[in-house]
Parts: structure tokens; sequence; C-alpha cells
């Protein structure tokens, strides 16, 4: 990992004493991924990235957050850096960070593929349940490691674009409690999220996310398009 004038991520908690006391405590993140933006962009062919700049990801440590509470927004980070890249520097695992959440570090190769929806997707409706098992056989194939930067999320547990919008604007609130109209405006906005990253679990990595399963980082498209990468939203699935 290479930083400069960026502060290792910390997880914030914090504990009430007798309602009097407050005291912030916090713990490092783990080190999920970085990407070079400027080796990808040639890849991005609807121009949503930034050209220029690297995106870090973090995740807590203890894998203690899945992404379906408003409390886990401090659980994960994205941070957006765009400098010299001669000031950049090595460092290495912060001291308080335990060692099974110190990854092995593994470079990548970026390919271009058509990313489908994934099967619970309305698209597929119209297909008959004999269709769609051949659909599958013969177009996607058997499941395998799949790190995906935009695209379509491979989804274990259901689609999660209306979880992020919900959680990332509408704490405390139900998509069920709202009127036709109110809640007509939230699936319209929840169609705006789109798949930043997603990371596999991967042996080689030392990876393990839950049983078998997948970090998803989220972002609207204006946002990413304006390089808010602070306005994301996170979830893991699992088998």
């Amino acid at each position: 990992m290479t930083e400069t004038n960026i502060k290792v991520s910390r997880e914030k908690k914090y504990f009430f004493f007798y309602s009097k006391k407050k005291e912030t405590i916090t713990k490092p993140l783990s080190f999920i991924a970085q990407i070079n933006l400027s080796e990808v962009s040639p890849f991005d062919q609807d121009g949503l990235l930034p050209q220029t700049g690297i995106l870090y990801f973090f995740y807590t440590s203890e894998q203690d957050a899945w992404g379906y509470s408003h409390k886990d927004k401090n659980r994960f980070k994205i941070i957006y850096w765009d400098g010299d890249f001669s000031e950049l520097r090595r460092i290495d695992f912060p001291k308080d960070l335990p060692v099974y959440s110190r990854f092995n570090p593994c470079s990548v190769d970026v390919k271009s593929e058509i990313s489908l929806p994934s099967h619970e997707h309305e698209i597929y409706n119209s297909l008959s349940d004999v269709d769609k098992d051949i659909f599958w056989e013969k177009i996607k194939g058997d499941d395998e490691l799949i790190n995906k930067l935009l695209g379509y999320s491979d989804n274990i547990q259901g689609e999660m674009e209306i979880d992020c919008e919900h959680l990332y604007n509408w704490p405390g609130n139900n998509i069920v409690n709202y009127n036709a109209k109110k809640a007509a405006i939230f699936r319209s906005e929840a169609a705006k999220w789109r798949l930043l990253l997603q990371i596999d679990s991967d042996e080689t990595s030392e990876m393990m996310w839950g049983d078998c399963g997948r970090l998803y980082f989220w972002v609207k498209k204006e946002a990413m398009l304006n390089k808010q990468f602070d306005k994301t939203w996170f979830f893991l699935q699992c088998y």
C-alpha cells in the first residue's frame, strides 16, 4: 500500500457512560484494494471514473458489518486521491491491526467483459424456468472468482440498490411505510446507484468474506462523475 498525506482509515466507535461522558475509540480498517485509475480508464467505456488518481478501499478488520444497518457507515471507507505519484511512499500495516486482517498483496490483470444482471433481475421475467436454466448454463457458466470494477453486481443474496438508497439517505425508515408516490421516488433514486467495486473471497489473498461471500461497494452515478467517492455504501453477501 502507498500513501501520502492520507491517514490510515479507522473505524469509529462511540461509548457512552452514564449519559454524561462520551468517548471516541478508533481502530484501523483493513486495506482491501487500490485502483490506479490511469491504468483502468481505457476499459471504462462509459467514462464514469476519473482518468487519473487512485481509489483506496477499506473495510472493518473484524468483518462485523454487512451493510444492512445505518450504524455500519463508519466500518468501510473509499478514498480518492489525485496527486503527485512521486510523493507516494509504501507504509506498513498499523500496529494495532489484527494479523488475520492483513491480507496478502496481489496484482490483477484488467480486461473488458460483458456484464450480465443477476438471476433475480426483472429482465429475465419473460423467460420460462427451463429457458433460464439453459441461459445460465450456456451463457453464464459455472460460478468462479469474480472481482469486478463497474458493471452489474453478481448478487448472492438479492439486489442491493434499494437498500443502498434506504440506508444512505433514509436511516431509520422503511420503504413499505411510504405512500405510493414516495415509494416511486424512492425506487427511482435507487436506480441511480452503480456498482463501483466487487471483491470475491480468494485463497491467494486469504480474503474470506463470511462463508465464501463477496464485498460490494456502491456509489451513485452522479457522485462518481463528480469524484465524490465518500458518498458510497457497502454490503457483504455470502452463501
